[in-house]
């Protein structure tokens, strides 16, 4: 069954409740330039830009009911066409009435043709939008009703079709975060990129917080000396594929999560083409390649990633610091790149083949390959269970409404967590709104995808 959402950026609604509630009582409407993403389960519009109508191109603005002239479309449909995206027309009902009219249902036969008649092999979509609520159908090419509108930024929020019986099981933390918040939970879909000591304890976690649908993506196979830190993991265990092993736990726990594996990694062109059908994603990857793929995921497609590291800092057996982060990765932040997380000569490096990759260490190209990281289970269960509370934090905003930080650190050495929130870098690719909310292009990401790297 294919799921339909459209997403949009905070910003984005905050622009179009500014324009659709602008007179008190009366409705108002304006487009919204989107890109989209098409795969085999899910489909979305993403929003782009926000085009208001000016005020000489409403013909009538009333309580009840508008409509536009041929101007405004015309002109946003030059826009689309030239931009290759798709357009949203939405528009507000100020009495608070969240579905869709036999007005609205009446208009759009007439709107609905001359937009894929201008933009053809798009998809285009209508919003209704309430103080409260909003209610998406998109038009693929015929009609049918969005399954959620999801919003991204400060806060995530989701708004979607039908109800959810919440089982007595969550009553807990009913009590902590109220119904709303659980019934997020169980309609969200989050990918887990990578399973090691950070990821297969953070998937546990969200299964357990009722999390609907989980994508497992990890191309690895499981060693015996992972078991001190892989949760669910057993010494038997040796020569299996995580994603199998975290399955296998997850399910076993028996809350019903639809549990997705990708036992891949997401540098396979296929496997990140699945990153798409995700609402939010954790990278729990140690590579920068993934990190960055990750990264320009974010941008594309407006869904928020996670990144979680762990460092230890030892010497001769003895700790010297052990440091934590969790940086959130979304339009309006600053990027991994812009923080120094990841560097594309670090990224040249790693997806070095291996015999190059000695004869530069050799010639003094590429530093020295180390011994393998130190990690223990302590630090990096830690730092997911921050990640997810990360999470919780923008979905309610628990942790107060003035805080706005993009990054968490954690020195456990020290006792100390510290946030922070920094602007891009001048130039960098992040702050190019171009790239935001794009959705799907040839190539994926804009990359090339190699076939040798891991």
């Amino acid at each position: 069954m294919i799921s339909n959402k459209v997403v949009l950026l905070e910003e984005h609604l905050t622009a179009l409740n500014e324009l659709l509630f602008d007179i008190p009582g009366i409705e108002g409407a304006a487009f919204i330039l989107c890109g989209q993403s098409v795969s085999e389960s899910v489909t979305k519009l993403i929003s782009h830009a926000v085009i208001p109508i000016k005020k000489e191109e409403y013909l009538r603005r009333e309580p009840y009911c508008l409509s536009i002239s041929s101007a405004a479309l015309s002109r946003v449909t030059k826009l689309a066409r030239y931009e290759n995206l798709s357009i949203i027309f939405a528009h507000s009902h100020p009495q608070g009435i969240s579905e869709f009219s036999e007005q609205d249902d009446g208009e759009e036969e007439k709107l609905m043709p001359f937009l894929q008649s201008r933009v053809p092999d798009r998809i285009h979509g209508t919003l209704v939008l309430t103080e409260s609520h909003i209610r998406g159908r998109l038009y693929i090419p015929h009609r049918i009703a969005t399954d959620a509108v999801l919003t991204v930024g400060n806060r995530f929020n989701g708004y979607f079709t039908g109800t959810t019986e919440i089982a007595p099981i969550y009553d807990r933390q009913v009590r902590a975060f109220g119904k709303d918040v659980q019934h997020i939970l169980s309609k969200l879909h989050i990918g887990v990129v990578g399973l090691g000591g950070t990821g297969s304890p953070l998937a546990e976690q969200l299964c357990r917080l009722g999390v609907g649908t989980l994508s497992l993506f990890d191309g690895d196979i499981f060693e015996d000396t992972n078991v001190n830190r892989v949760f669910g993991s057993r010494l038997e265990d040796a020569g299996l594929l995580k994603v199998d092993i975290a399955k296998r736990s997850l399910d076993a726990i028996g809350l019903g999560t639809d549990i997705k594996l990708h036992p891949k990694h997401i540098t396979d062109e296929k496997t990140a083409l699945a990153l798409r059908d995700c609402d939010v994603i954790f990278g729990c990857t140690d590579k920068e390649l993934p990190r960055a793929i990750l990264q320009k995921v974010a941008l594309h497609y407006s869904i928020p990633v996670l990144d979680l590291g762990v460092l230890i800092d030892s010497h001769a057996g003895k700790i010297i610091g052990v440091h934590g982060r969790v940086t959130t990765c979304m339009a309006g932040e600053a990027c991994l790149f812009c923080r120094g997380r990841i560097t594309s000569e670090n990224i040249r490096i790693e997806t070095l083949p291996e015999v190059e990759r000695k004869q530069q260490i050799k010639e003094g190209y590429a530093p020295e390959l180390g011994d393998p990281a130190p990690a223990v289970i302590a630090f990096t269960a830690a730092t997911s269970s921050i990640g997810v509370a990360e999470l919780l934090h923008r979905l309610t905003g628990f942790m107060g409404s003035e805080r706005y930080s993009s990054e968490v650190l954690i020195a456990f050495d020290l006792s100390r967590i510290r946030t922070n929130r920094i602007e891009a870098r001048e130039g960098c690719t992040c702050s190019d709104k171009a790239e935001w909310g794009c959705g799907d292009k040839v190539p994926f990401l804009e990359l090339m995808w190699p076939n040798h790297t891991k």
